[in-house]
């Protein structure tokens, strides 16, 4: 086949399919494989794309190339193999776009969601795993808000699958802190869970204006776990396939198929829940819970990431976006500490495995940090991790091989919030109870969401 015969047979469809090559491997490879980050793969996908450019503007090098691949079966077959990937691949999120509009379940989960269609993707989770009578409407283990009481307070509290819990309405810390704190005030006080499992700080703002506000809150409770909630969410760049629909998909069903081969104990996690309310769940496997235990490592080590401060940084600073939002209702953050920091014989067994030692941690930086930056702006910063790990060493407070709270750890950590935010709550039930303005109208100590 003569140059002109193959660049004429090729043409401009060979040059798209490259280019789209370039585009495609480098995602594919470079993140997920741990070669590089993200930087390095949109570095590779642009030099990729630059010389694909300047290759098919020059005629000798665009018939050099047609006719490398021409004559070259290994060549071919390359070609055809990527084409199809990029098929199945194209083909694979359009399917899985449409399964996810009408199918709950994680395994369809967008990795690149934005925050309002993560908050119902989890919340239509919630109901199809646990069904419609596990927790009230909006599908958050509390009941439905009661009506303001005079001189009552109400707390909005913000949160993840901690807030959700995993023993029940009536054992969840949020639920003890509402009894606690209106035993302590002599009023009634209100505590709404808006936690959802698998939420993030950018969904807890999300969640405020969408819903917390519109509550009238009197005070507004971040709940920090210091762990997930101070990752970075890989979900914000398409340069790593992982952010992909099927690539997604299939990771999951593999680390869940991985994850039931090894026989958990299905008895590990068992907790009494009130009938109606939330499923007993089962633990992880050993393997698995030692697995993502070693995941919180990077947020304690003392000579950390860039990547893990930069994520700690968002995090905080979502927060303060939190704080403005509400102003100008308080807001106070409660740090929830990981079994990592309170669990020694864990953190024994993790260390183990990483090869590293006690002095490499620092237990108290996630708090410590986030006091530090907080508490400036008149941010309130509660650290639960001296009274849990006091806790531990009288009896597990968390849950068998299960990063959530057992009974034990729920009542510790409401008991703590409870000594913490009395003075706070009292004032705002004084506040409430104070005579009318001039106008005949109550002093408001907190702003709808309307009003803004």
């Amino acid at each position: 086949m003569t140059e002109g015969n193959a660049a004429t047979r090729h043409g401009w469809g060979l040059w798209l399919r490259l280019a789209l090559y370039a585009g495609m491997l480098p995602s594919l490879v470079i993140v997920p494989l741990g070669i590089g980050r993200t930087q390095t793969a949109v570095a590779c996908v642009v030099g990729g794309l630059v010389l694909c450019i300047a290759a098919a503007a020059w005629p000798r090098s665009r018939s050099a190339v047609a006719n490398a691949i021409a004559g070259s079966r290994v060549l071919r077959g390359i070609d055809a193999l990527l084409w199809n990937v990029a098929i199945v691949l194209a083909v694979g999120e359009v399917v899985l776009t449409v399964a996810g509009r009408f199918v709950s379940s994680p395994l369809l989960a967008t990795p690149n969601a934005s925050a309002h269609e993560h908050i119902e993707r989890a919340r239509r989770d919630v109901f199809a795993y646990f069904g419609r009578d596990t927790g009230n409407a909006r599908g958050y283990t509390d009941v439905e808000p009661r009506n303001d009481a005079p001189g009552s307070v109400r707390i909005v509290a913000l949160g993840d699958s901690f807030a959700y819990g995993i023993v029940g309405y009536e054992k969840n810390f949020l639920t003890l802190l509402e009894a606690k704190l209106g035993a302590r005030v002599g009023r009634p006080v209100e505590v709404l869970n808006l936690g959802l499992p698998g939420l993030q700080p950018k969904d807890y703002l999300q969640m405020l204006a969408d819903e917390g506000m519109a509550l009238h809150p009197d005070l507004v409770l971040v709940c920090l776990f210091a762990g997930n909630d101070f990752s970075e969410t890989g979900d914000a760049t398409p340069f790593d396939a992982r952010n992909w629909r099927l690539v997604g998909f299939a990771l999951r069903l593999a680390r869940y198929a991985v994850e039931r081969g090894r026989h958990a104990d299905p008895g590990a996690a068992q907790v009494d829940a009130p009938k109606g309310w939330m499923a007993s769940p089962s633990g992880f496997s050993p393997e698995a819970y030692l697995e993502l235990a070693t995941k919180y490592v990077p947020l304690l080590r003392r000579e950390r990431d860039a990547s893990v401060q930069s994520a700690i940084d968002d995090t905080l600073a979502i927060v303060g976006e939190i704080a403005a939002f509400a102003a100008p209702t308080p807001v106070a953050v409660v740090v929830l500490p990981s079994e990592l920091q309170v669990n020694p014989q864990l953190r024994a067994s993790v260390l183990s495995q990483l090869r590293l030692h006690e002095r490499d941690l620092d237990l108290d930086a996630p708090a410590r940090e986030t006091r530090a930056r907080l508490e400036g702006r008149g941010i309130p910063v509660i650290d639960l991790l001296p009274a849990l790990s006091a806790a531990e060493r009288g009896g597990n407070t968390f849950a068998t091989r299960d990063s959530h709270w057992n009974e034990r750890g729920n009542g510790v950590a409401a008991e703590l919030l409870a000594e913490t935010l009395e003075a706070t709550v009292r004032r705002i039930a004084e506040a409430k109870q104070a005579p009318t303005s001039g106008d005949g109208q109550q002093p408001r100590s907190r702003s709808a969401l309307g009003s803004r």
